[in-house]
């Protein structure tokens, strides 16, 4: 399941950025900075299994093989706008109270929609790309991936509405201002000292080492 979460967690670096866009331009610039250094602590740890990453071999694999895992990480892109619909409905129904949900089941029960589908979808992926592997079940996977994609398109749309309702509405007070960002700025230290401590930690094997071992074998 890497592969989808692949896909989730760069998605949702788009949308935090996205975000963070957005705030400072039409917004308050106190919360564009403060999403901005709440999202430094995610991009450390994606920072630091990149690194990660590039110390390890390269698994060979075939064309249909990469093909699936890059459909199945597409997956995560709905997953990742559907997540950020949520989000910012729960805000602006629950907590701005401004915004009603059009589903027919109300809210949050209009969750459930969506999951009827997104969750048999990645089921039905995971088997097409991964346990049947023919060009066909490729093919399929293709026409899933730009449907899952539209789903996701409205869902991303959806959530940037609720947005506009979060940035007209949504203030911090001036005495509290300060105490936030000391803490998110000490949040973010101790994660810099965690990441670098934990990668210290965890040597790598070079692709030689790893290659060598294997033989040995």
């Amino acid at each position: 399941m890497k592969y989808l979460a692949q896909g989730f967690l760069a998605t949702t670096a788009f949308t935090w950025t996205f975000t963070v866009i957005t705030l400072f331009r039409s917004g308050d610039a106190w919360l564009g900075l403060l999403y901005f250094l709440i999202f430094l602590i995610p991009l450390l740890g994606a920072i630091g299994l990149v690194v990660r990453k590039k110390k390890v071999s390269v698994e060979r694999v075939s064309l249909n093989q990469k093909i699936g895992k890059i459909l199945f990480s597409l997956l995560g892109i709905p997953l990742a706008f559907w997540a950020f619909d949520l989000v910012t409905t729960y805000y602006a129904v629950d907590v701005a109270r401004l915004a009603v949900e059009i589903n027919p089941l109300g809210w949050p029960l209009g969750i459930l929609g969506a999951l009827m589908y997104y969750g048999p979808t990645v089921i039905f992926m995971h088997t097409l790309l991964f346990k049947i592997k023919q060009k066909a079940a490729i093919l399929a996977g293709i026409i899933i991936s730009v449907v899952a994609l539209a789903m996701g398109a409205m869902n991303f749309s959806a959530g940037t509405q609720n947005l506009g309702i979060f940035i007209s509405t949504a203030h911090i007070a001036a005495e509290n201002r300060f105490s936030l960002l000391a803490l998110i700025l000490a949040a973010d230290a101790i994660s810099v000292l965690a990441y670098t401590r934990l990668l210290r930690k965890q040597p790598m094997k070079s692709p030689e080492k790893m290659n060598l071992c294997s033989s040995l074998r």
